[in-house]
């Protein structure tokens, strides 16, 4: 597992305390479109083409790490874990034996809580998850499997992501809005969501704000539905409004 530093200068993920990966590689192929044309590729794919040695075959290879397993087992200081920050563990080509030794393991390890996030949504009906496990899916990318996405099609992979969602049972559903690309409050209206983490569009060092006023909708309409917001440190947003709120435990 990897320790999150948190510091003015090196932010890594600043809403969970470790990464855990003993499932490894993603072929979702996701890209994001900046406002200035260029295409961003995903973070997780950008790391691995910097650390070549724990992804010898590249990022779209599935590498399945059993000796991780016991990772979390051995921290007994209560912590978040994001456990699939360089992969989905709902990927269709993550077989369920796999899944299901992950999932155990979460179970095993009760005192932590484990944030799990996907794009492949439907699969989340296919698993039993443990309370402590908090299920999660991401904001629709510019392009998946090789595919550009029309507006609408994003707006119908979201719509089929949240009625997924709704019907599983979590301790803590909640949404990762990072990149915010468009004004996607008017369809989040009644979503199941107990947290919500939003962020800026970033290529490289570059970084791309939304619209203020797409924040303030997202705002307005999470404090009406009870949903905690967590802003992302590469969002500019004044200090006096900042939010780093965590989900309350049912």
């Amino acid at each position: 597992m990897n320790k999150q530093r948190k510091s003015e200068k090196r932010r890594g993920i600043e809403w969970t305390d470790y990464t855990w990966n003993p499932v490894g590689g993603c072929k979702h192929a996701c890209r994001w479109q900046m406002p200035d044309g260029s295409t961003a590729i995903c973070y997780a794919e950008s790391l691995a083409e910097r650390f070549t040695s724990g992804y010898p075959n590249g990022f779209a290879h599935h590498y399945w790490r059993p000796q991780a397993l016991s990772e979390p087992l051995k921290l007994k200081q209560p912590a978040k874990i994001f456990l699939d920050s360089m992969s989905d563990l709902m990927g269709h080509w993550v077989p369920d034996e796999q899944v299901a030794a992950v999932l155990e393991t979460c179970r095993q390890a009760h005192w932590h809580s484990f944030q799990l996030l996907t794009k492949n949504a439907p699969r989340l009906l296919d698993f039993d998850f443990p309370p402590n496990v908090w299920v999660g899916v991401s904001a629709p990318p510019s392009f998946m499997l090789g595919k550009q996405l029309s507006h609408t099609q994003q707006i119908r992979m979201l719509k089929r992501q949240l009625k997924v969602l709704a019907q599983v049972h979590a301790s803590v559903r909640w949404m990762s809005i990072e990149p915010l690309s468009f004004d996607i409050a008017p369809f989040l209206e009644g979503a199941p969501l107990d947290w919500a983490v939003i962020g800026a569009a970033t290529n490289g060092a570059r970084t791309y704000q939304p619209e203020r006023r797409w924040v303030e909708n997202l705002l307005n309409l999470f404090d009406q539905q009870g949903t905690q917001v967590f802003f992302k440190g590469n969002l500019e947003w004044p200090e006096s409004e900042w939010r780093e709120a965590f989900p309350v435990l049912k």
